[in-house]
């Protein structure tokens, strides 16, 4: 999975386009040091976003916005396989 675009929202939001969701827009919010998945504002022509792929969402914004050290320090934090 890979980022094809990003915008700055109002109050913080970053609204993201993903490749395996090309028609999806989902919205990161702010909290602490890091971002989260806020909401998913999904097109019924892309496949359904599961739990697995919002993390994998979560880590590349972090990344990409050089945040993912904090994101790693956070309590829920599990480790995945790429």
């Amino acid at each position: 999975m890979k980022i094809i675009n990003h915008s700055y929202k109002r109050r913080g939001t970053i609204e993201f386009m993903f490749d395996d969701y090309p028609f999806s827009k989902v919205i990161f919010s702010p909290i602490k040091n890091y971002y989260f998945v806020r909401t998913v504002r999904w097109d019924p022509a892309d496949s359904v976003v599961t739990r697995n792929d919002l993390e994998k969402m979560e880590i590349l914004a972090n990344e990409f916005l050089g945040c993912l050290d904090f994101y790693k320090d956070r309590k829920a934090y599990k480790e995945y396989s790429r």
